[in-house]
C-alpha cells in the first residue's frame, strides 16, 4: 500500500531534523551554526544583536564583532551567562569561549568558510521568509 505523498515528506523532514540535530552527523554542526547565525537575534536579545554579530566558530570559540569598544567592555561582564544562554538555545555545550572583535576579519581562517557557508544557506532559506 503505497503513503501519501505528504506523509513521507513529513516522515523525510523528521528523519533530516533528527540527523541535523543528533550531534552525531557531520551535517549537524554546521546546522546548529546556522541555526546560531539566523536566530542570533531570538538567541541573545534585540539589543545585543544590534550590536554584535557572530563571525566565526571555530573549535568550540565563538568569534563575535562588536560595534564599539564600550560594547565590547559591556559584553565582557556578560560574556558567561551569553554562553550559557547560547549553548541552552542549541541543545548542547557547542560553545566553549566567545571572543570580542571590533575586527570582523580577526577570526582565524575557518571563519571566511563559515561567511561563505551562511551566505549559501541565506539563498536557500531566507531569514524572513515570507509565504
Amino acid at each position: 500500500r503505497d503513503q501519501d505523498p505528504k506523509s513521507k515528506f513529513s516522515l523525510g523532514s523528521e528523519v533530516l531534523q533528527r540527523l541535523f540535530e543528533s550531534g552525531n552527523s557531520p551535517l549537524s554542526e554546521q546546522f546548529l551554526r546556522w541555526k546560531l547565525w539566523a536566530r542570533w537575534s531570538e538567541f541573545v536579545g534585540p539589543t545585543v544583536a544590534q550590536n554584535t554579530e557572530p563571525v566565526g566558530l571555530n573549535r568550540g570559540v565563538l568569534y563575535l564583532w562588536v560595534k564599539s569598544s564600550s560594547w565590547m567592555q559591556q559584553l565582557t561582564f556578560m560574556k558567561d551567562p551569553i554562553l550559557d544562554a547560547l549553548n541552552k538555545k542549541l541543545g548542547r555545550p557547542m560553545i566553549k569561549n566567545i571572543r570580542f572583535t571590533l575586527d570582523r576579519r580577526e577570526v582565524p581562517g575557518e571563519a571566511q568558510a563559515q561567511k561563505d557557508f551562511k551566505n549559501v544557506i541565506s539563498k536557500i532559506a531566507p531569514e524572513n521568509d515570507e509565504d
